[in-house]
């Protein structure tokens, strides 16, 4: 059962330096412009783990290599997935993300195909949730997104000049 289809949206790191990633990447892969969110805490509220209030903190960079989005993550305080996935092994790829077109839909698809939904969170203030299941044998989480028109809006003018929305 497909869970996820179209472009992919996002490719993710997990780093252990922000500043250092953002400088390899730009340098590797061209990105020119990053958009950085320190300090985002899911508490509670806003987040959950293994079915479980979470409480944690990331720094976060945004940017784009072509028309490919770029996401870094470096873990803060508190567990969390992008923690786990640092003291385990080191800093690398930690998901691949789609936005469904029926988000909710996208979900029970995902857990009717037997994902197990490891994480869940929101950023209320800008309008984004996100889901992340276990990616079976490949070893990456997928995460599912719903995008409030603001978001989508704040994601479009990272676009370099030339690149089109691969994602619409």
């Amino acid at each position: 059962m497909i869970i996820a289809e179209g472009p992919i949206f996002q490719l993710c790191w997990v780093v252990a330096d922000l500043a250092a990633a953002r400088r390899e990447f730009s340098e590797r892969y061209g990105v020119a412009e990053w958009f950085a969110i320190p300090d985002v805490r899911f508490g509670p509220e806003s987040g959950e783990l293994r079915g479980a209030p979470a409480d944690y903190t990331i720094s976060v960079a945004l940017g784009y290599a072509g028309g490919q989005q770029l996401e870094l993550i470096e873990p803060g305080s508190g567990a969390s997935l992008y923690r786990e996935q640092l003291d385990r092994s080191g800093p690398g790829l930690h998901h691949i993300a789609w936005v469904p077109a029926d988000f909710d839909a996208a979900l029970v698809a995902a857990r009717r195909a037997g994902r197990e939904l490891v994480a869940r969170g929101s950023f209320g203030g800008i309008g984004m949730e996100f889901a992340y299941f276990d990616g079976g044998p490949l070893g990456s989480y997928v995460e599912l997104m719903r995008l409030s028109p603001r978001m989508r809006t704040i994601f479009d003018r990272l676009i370099p000049e030339g690149y089109t929305n691969p994602w619409v």
